[in-house]
């Protein structure tokens, strides 16, 4: 669009565009703004170059946030990741400025028909710009709970393996769940003291039944010898004769003292309660090693697959961090209301670019850009109906064109079927002449052959020669 060209006492002035490459030039770039169409309103300037850094700005925290996603899927930072983040920057940068670009246009229909699914695009884009700027704001929260987690894993696995490998001398103060399936966490152990430990409990039980039973006939025999001992000496009491000397209540309890130590061996109890306290040191010694030996190899199994499972978890990712920022939201409301609105912050402040051309309403600029596609709209129209109208006549040219060539080829095929019927006549006439003149000289050479003789001629009743002259006189016309 040329700039009008103004005398010193014009009533208007028009401010030629910068010709400089300072950032204001720059950053209007950035909104897609015409220069020269500026030029007509300068006061503009001012308004799209702070539009341009708020687009500038919006492809900076893309840039960042996308630091941020990176940095955690790979779990620390890279140089070579500038370039996927220089890579999103230029097309968050590129969106927007399409975004502002194209919401031009000082209708009111127009303007929002423009910007509701410009913005539905802004938004979709703030979503993925704001998760990784909020997981970098709660990050220490974040790394904490998955650590704790990844503890509590751990324990949980080294318990599933002590309940599903108990041994004789484990503590019951706390409570282990066992798992419902244990074979994940069974240890092959070739020595288990489970069968020592099973003898040792029985030899333990048999043998303190035995030592009540001995203590009980003990205290029975020393009762029985006791009284005994009274009845003789002729004591009162209950059940005492208080006579002195053997009488027969006397030999009576003495003989039941007699049968009751024979009924009841006590020495051989003694001897078997010896007998099985060297058994229970045996089994103690059995099941002391045996249990030594399985809490080793339980030991070195739960390292083992305590190593295996923390090898397994790694460095902290994206997806993990994600799971522990829900978790984190579902206990603490107060949280998930504080992430939301930074989520919500994030997504305004990515849909600045659309949101800040709108809310400015329409500008002398954009009245500017309506005359202007006004304006081309009419020159296409008319160029387009003057192109219309060139080929039109180009089409009648050709149609004409084509009609004489087709009727000059049919006079030029109509002249050659009358040159061929003309040369076909005449090549018959010259063949009747021949024919004619053989046959004279044939008559005149017979004898008494007279000159009076009839000229020989044709069926059609015509001198010979007569119609090839007029056939000749035709073809001379033609």
């Amino acid at each position: 669009m040329q700039e009008p060209t103004t005398d010193s006492d014009a009533s208007f002035h028009v401010e030629k565009a910068p010709t400089d490459r300072g950032p204001g030039r720059y950053l209007r770039v950035l909104t897609g703004v015409d220069e020269e169409m500026l030029a007509w309103v300068p006061t503009e300037r001012a308004r799209y170059t702070a539009l341009g850094g708020v687009v500038l700005g919006t492809a900076v925290l893309a840039g960042f946030s996308m630091w941020n996603a990176l940095s955690a899927v790979f779990g620390r930072n890279y140089w070579w990741l500038a370039l996927p983040v220089l890579a999103w920057m230029l097309f968050v940068l590129n969106l927007d400025r399409w975004l502002v670009a194209t919401s031009t246009g000082s209708q009111w229909r127009r303007r929002a028909s423009v910007l509701v699914p410009r913005l539905v695009v802004a938004v979709f884009l703030g979503v993925v710009v704001a998760e990784p700027l909020v997981l970098k704001i709660f990050h220490t929260a974040v790394v904490e709970h998955i650590q704790d987690g990844r503890k509590q894993e751990l324990d949980d696995l080294r318990g599933s393996i002590v309940a599903c490998n108990p041994l004789p001398t484990d503590s019951r103060e706390r409570t282990i769940t066992t798992p419902s399936d244990c074979r994940p966490f069974v240890v092959a152990s070739g020595a288990s003291p489970t069968g020592a430990a099973s003898q040792l409990s029985a030899a333990r039980k048999d043998a303190s039944a035995l030592r009540k039973q001995i203590d009980e006939d003990t205290a029975e025999l020393r009762r029985l010898r006791d009284l005994t001992r009274r009845e003789c000496a002729g004591a009162s009491g209950s059940g005492l004769s208080g006579e002195v000397g053997e009488g027969p209540r006397c030999r009576r309890l003495e003989r039941q003292a007699q049968s009751f130590e024979a009924e009841h061996p006590i020495g051989a109890d003694n001897e078997r309660l010896v007998a099985l306290q060297r058994t229970i040191s045996e089994l103690e010694s059995q099941v002391r090693t045996g249990t030594e030996t399985a809490e080793q190899q339980r030991a070195a199994e739960i390292d083992r697959q305590v190593a295996e499972l923390a090898s397994h978890q790694g460095a902290i990712g994206f997806l993990e961090r994600l799971e522990a920022l829900g978790d984190l939201t579902e206990d603490v409301p107060s949280l998930l209301a504080a992430t939301w609105l930074i989520r919500i912050f994030f997504i305004l402040i990515d849909c600045l670019p659309v949101l800040v051309k709108f809310i400015t309403g329409a500008t002398a600029y954009d009245r500017l850009v309506d005359q202007r596609i006004a304006s081309t709209e009419r020159l296409h129209e008319k160029a387009t109906r003057s192109a219309e109208s060139t080929v039109a006549e180009d089409l009648d040219v050709q149609r004409h064109r084509a009609r004489a060539d087709g009727d000059m080829r049919r006079q030029r095929i109509d002249f050659e079927v009358r040159r061929h019927t003309a040369q076909i006549e005449a090549e018959g006439s010259r063949a009747v002449q021949d024919l004619a003149q053989r046959l004279r000289r044939s008559a005149a050479s017979q004898p008494g052959a007279s000159d009076d003789a009839p000229t020989t001629r044709p069926r059609n009743g015509r001198v010979n020669g007569a119609r090839a002259s007029s056939r000749t006189s035709a073809e001379g016309d033609i």
